[in-house]
């Protein structure tokens, strides 16, 4: 390792001084303009996608915003579709917007593991003050 080094100094050319000359047969030459990256994370969404997504975010935003000005008895169910409405949008925007869909196995775990340990956070306190928050 250190002879390579070595040489490297001693030739005059540090590391990344390189040329690539067009006409080398080995050279890193896009044929046509046209250069394929591969892609590592698999297909990410088009602009389509992602307006479609926007609209279902705002229809749903908007059925939020109705169903908080409902005057019913039933306080209980208004909370319950809240929070099932919330959840349908946190899981569009993260695995959309945040690229979770498309991201590493790895990443997606540890994101997963911290939403369940936060999921179960929020159903102790929930329990806990459950008398003062869920109305009979």
């Amino acid at each position: 390792m250190s002879d390579q080094v070595t040489e490297i100094e001693t030739s005059g050319e540090g590391p990344g001084t390189a040329v690539a000359v067009a006409d080398d047969p080995g050279a890193l030459v896009a044929s046509a303009g046209h250069v394929a990256v591969p892609d590592e994370h698999g297909n990410h969404p088009t602009p389509r996608q992602y307006v479609l997504i926007a609209v279902v975010l705002v229809v749903i935003t908007s059925v939020e915003i109705a169903t908080s000005y409902l005057n019913t008895g039933h306080t209980n169910l208004v909370i319950v579709a809240l929070f099932l409405m919330a959840a349908i949008k946190f899981f569009l925007v993260a695995a959309w917007y945040m690229h979770m869909k498309t991201d590493q196995p790895f990443f997606r775990r540890i994101f997963v593991t911290g939403l369940i340990g936060a999921g179960i956070v929020y159903g102790i306190v929930m329990f806990v003050f459950s008398s003062t928050v869920l109305k009979s």
